[in-house]
């Protein structure tokens, strides 16, 4: 598979989004694992910032935003598998990470960057429809299908990856 730097558009791609990329902070996603991927959060989200862009472009929508957006959509630095959770209910379901990191992503993204509506909506709708609220425009829409094929062929890989170390360890039966 073609690295992205390699791609077609990846040129224009990187001109209006290198700013982020290149931000310190924004490194660190390197050390946060993510979807089994050995790269972590940062690989992951370049990815589908990548994709949402060429899909957004092709069809003629606010690229710039949807590149930007899809960047930041999972911006935030805690370790969910760490996180101890004493709720109970609603309060329970409301902190489960897949509903909540939405949320901190945006908040960080905000403190760090400055986003539009679209953006705003990107990274707080992405995870429909396990948030109940629907993304509002075309561009958080396709963040939100690019982010779970980009997500599904993460955790593809990463299973693909332990089965063949998995299987390459062990001694063949003769």
């Amino acid at each position: 598979m073609k690295s992205i730097r390699e791609k077609k558009y990846f040129n224009q791609f990187y001109s209006i989004t290198s700013d982020i990329i290149n931000d310190s902070k924004f490194q660190t996603l390197k050390q946060q694992r993510h979807h089994g991927n050995e790269l972590g959060r940062y690989a992951h989200c370049v990815r589908v910032a990548y994709y949402a862009y060429v899909i957004a472009r092709k069809m003629h929508l606010d690229s710039l935003s949807t590149a930007r957006g899809a960047l930041l959509h999972d911006y935030y630095f805690e370790d969910w598998r760490k996180v101890e959770h004493n709720e109970h209910g609603i309060d329970r379901i409301r902190n489960m990470h897949a509903v909540a990191h939405p949320k901190r992503a945006l908040k960080n993204a905000e403190k760090d960057y400055h986003l539009n509506k679209k953006e705003e909506n990107m990274i707080l709708r992405h995870m429909f429809p396990v948030t109940v609220t629907p993304p509002k425009y075309a561009e958080s829409w396709i963040v939100s299908l690019v982010d779970k094929g980009v997500a599904t062929c993460e955790f593809v890989h990463s299973f693909k990856m332990s089965w063949t170390q998995h299987h390459s360890s062990q001694p063949a039966n003769v």
